[in-house]
């Protein structure tokens, strides 16, 4: 496979949030390794430790990007452990995650390659068990966007990282919800493919029945409907309100097709 060149860009999501420093600090080791690097917050809303989010949120960065981008994935539940550090190449950028699963829709694709951080080739000692976004993460980011670093010599072959258990965007999955954004939109496993394939005109969660409309205020305000969102995905929202509030369906909750 032939390489991405470096572009300078780099791309965070984190479950981090922004009340803290630790999305900061991780900018500024970045800089240090790269003092022209431009650094963009992708995401740092995945709720805490929720590797599937994240995985979810990091899939939407494929192909948005420009080509030799290097993405920074920290959702790392078992970090100080032994769990491994990775880099991908794939879809013409680099991606750099703990190896819990996070890079999953990376992995799914043909022209991924994967390599194991090698600590003393790249003379990193963590100075914590507990924050790899900073101490190993970020200025492997810094040295991969500035060119200082190529992938390939960042570690070997990675052959059997960790997958997340079963695909959620699979077409033969059963419908659920997956996620819920910031607006409390509940975002489900069903694709705009499928909705099509099949011709759903709806979906049920329990007694409750949804139609299928276009965008949100094809409905009055405050009223339930489903959408294609901009994830290609169904979603179930509220005009002008949250859902996830309002209609009090968690995360896993299956889903019926109304068709």
């Amino acid at each position: 496979m032939e390489l991405p060149r470096a572009c300078g860009i780099v791309a965070l999501l984190t479950d981090f949030g922004l009340d803290d420093p630790f999305v900061g600090v991780m900018k500024g080791v970045i800089k240090q390794k790269n003092l022209r690097a431009d650094v963009i917050d992708f995401c740092h809303g995945v709720p805490a430790h929720a590797v599937a989010v994240g995985a979810f949120y990091l899939a939407a960065a494929i192909e948005r990007f420009p080509p030799g981008t290097v993405h920074v994935a920290v959702v790392d539940p078992g970090v100080g452990t032994p769990r491994r550090a990775l880099a991908a190449c794939a879809a013409g950028c680099f991606w750099l995650a703990p190896d819990n699963g996070l890079l999953e829709p990376i992995l799914r694709r043909d022209d991924a390659e994967v390599r194991e951080l090698d600590m003393a080739k790249l003379r990193l000692e963590p100075a914590s068990r507990t924050f790899h976004g900073r101490d190993v993460f970020a200025p492997v980011a810094g040295l991969l966007s500035g060119g200082r670093f190529g992938f390939r010599a960042v570690g070997d072959r990675c052959e059997a990282p960790v997958r997340l258990a079963g695909d959620p965007l699979a077409g033969d999955a059963a419908p659920h919800v997956i996620a819920v954004d910031r607006f409390g939109n509940l975002i489900t496993n069903v694709t705009a493919a499928r909705i099509g394939h099949e011709r759903w005109r709806g979906i049920k969660v329990g007694a409750r029945s949804i139609s299928l409309h276009g965008t949100y205020a094809d409905v009055p305000a405050g009223e339930a409907l489903a959408l294609i969102n901009s994830y290609d995905l169904l979603e179930i929202a509220i005009h002008q309100g949250r859902a996830t509030d309002v209609l009090r369906i968690p995360v896993g909750t299956p889903l019926e097709a109304l068709k």
